[in-house]
């Protein structure tokens, strides 16, 4: 039996069994989907337990992204909370308890700004002449990556700000944009960490809201790897507003060239439905950069997008050709498990090359230590091309555990559930 056909014996027991692993995990979503259709007390039990799972985590989002200054993100979570069978009364708790948390912490982060405005010297220089041991010796590395010309008005925000960062960096990004917010007004350059924050808290328009003003007041930056112009183009593509994102990096492109930027180009465009332009971009760059696993799987998106398969698999192909069959084994690249999946996927689709699509399944499975969303798609596909009596179970069950808005349920209604209704 192969790695992914184990993933899927269909026997009741078995499917409990694996339920109450990833109820141990907190996969809750995942184990709701292994006893979806399933009869008899224990299998409503654990899907039971799941929803009461999908209900707490979907509650405890919803307040971090009130919190975070996301209402309508809140909102929305909130109602998925329901939906899974939270009752209106916990709803309303979340409420009161993240608007009430929110204010206590604008109001701690207000006060720490007020007393430590400026850190305190301890030699020549304010921050290089603390102690080894002070964390804000860890935020003078930090700045190390910043033009020059930023650091000194980034250390005039104090020792607040400082811990803020250093909140974010520690992975606390929920106190840490509270913290953040009230600076970005003061000094625009602080609206790249608080950004961050909000990008790590899955706040999308926050993240643009401040990276706009970081740009409007001292324009996009280089910091260490990060080029500011290319996070706000893929947060803007991200929410909806690729025309601006597009313009945007095409101003910047402008000013000089960048591989990052063009990368940038060709995801915008690739966001816009544009695939034959994403293309060419994609393609160009590939010369410079010719073992960039990114591009290829971009370039790959862009070909099936177009309806050239074919192309699609062949970029795939050579993107792996980079990379190690396994770990350990060679001096290349590890191995792209993106790419193996994506170039399985349109194997099994195609029904084309089964002994390629048997080689990728073992890579995958040396290389990674689960199985996700499309490694369930893939074992469908295998069952289809099987004719397996399982195929309409799964893709049942596929579709269910994605998101009504999700592009993959696409894959599933045309490639699994299209078959299923033909019989």
């Amino acid at each position: 039996m192969s790695f992914f056909a184990k993933l899927f014996r269909t026997d009741p027991a078995s499917k409990c069994a694996r339920a109450e692993k990833l109820l141990q995990r907190g996969e809750y979503n995942e184990a709701r989907w292994e006893v979806e259709g399933v009869e008899g007390e224990a299998a409503a039990v654990l899907r039971a337990q799941a929803l009461g799972g999908l209900q707490q985590l979907n509650l405890d989002e919803a307040r971090a992204r009130i919190m975070a200054g996301d209402r309508q993100g809140g909102e929305d979570l909130l109602a998925l909370a329901q939906e899974f069978g939270a009752s209106a009364q916990a709803a309303q708790a979340v409420r009161a308890e993240a608007r009430a948390e929110l204010d206590r912490e604008r109001a701690e982060a207000a006060e720490k700004a007020a007393r430590e405005a400026v850190l305190v010297p301890e030699g020549d220089d304010p921050l290089w002449s603390l102690p080894p041991d002070d964390p804000r010796l860890r935020y003078a590395v930090l700045l190390e990556s910043w033009p020059e010309a930023l650091r000194e008005r980034l250390i005039k925000l104090g020792g607040a700000y400082a811990q803020a960062v250093m909140l974010l960096e520690e992975g606390q990004p929920q106190p840490a944009l509270a913290a953040l917010l009230p600076y970005v007004d003061r000094e625009p350059a602080a609206g790249w960490d608080a950004a961050r924050a909000a990008l790590q808290l899955g706040q999308l328009e926050i993240a643009a809201a401040q990276l706009q003003k970081m740009r409007e007041g001292i324009g996009h930056q280089r910091i260490g790897n990060n080029e500011t112009a290319v996070l706000e183009a893929q947060v803007l593509a991200r929410i909806g507003r690729g025309d601006q994102a597009l313009g945007l990096i095409d101003g910047e492109l402008k000013k000089g060239e960048a591989i990052s930027l063009r990368g940038a180009r060709a995801s915008v465009l690739e966001a816009l439905d544009r695939p034959a332009e994403a293309e060419r971009e994609v393609s160009a760059l590939i010369e410079r950069a010719p073992k960039d696993q990114g591009l290829y799987r971009l370039l790959a998106r862009a070909r099936e997008a177009q309806s050239d398969r074919v192309g699609a698999a062949n970029a795939l192909e050579v993107s792996l050709a980079h990379t190690c069959s396994s770990p350990g084994k060679c001096g290349n690249q590890a191995f792209d498990v993106a790419a193996g999946r994506m170039l399985a996927r349109l194997y099994l689709e195609d029904r084309a090359a089964p002994a390629r699509v048997t080689e990728l399944l073992e890579q995958i499975g040396q290389n990674t230590q689960g199985a996700d969303w499309e490694d369930h798609y893939l074992t469908a596909l295998i069952a289809r091309n099987n004719r397996s009596a399982e195929l309409p179970t799964m893709a049942r069950q596929l579709e269910g555990a994605l998101h009504p808005t999700d592009p993959r349920r696409g894959w599933v209604r045309s490639r699994l559930l299209a078959e299923v209704a033909a019989g």
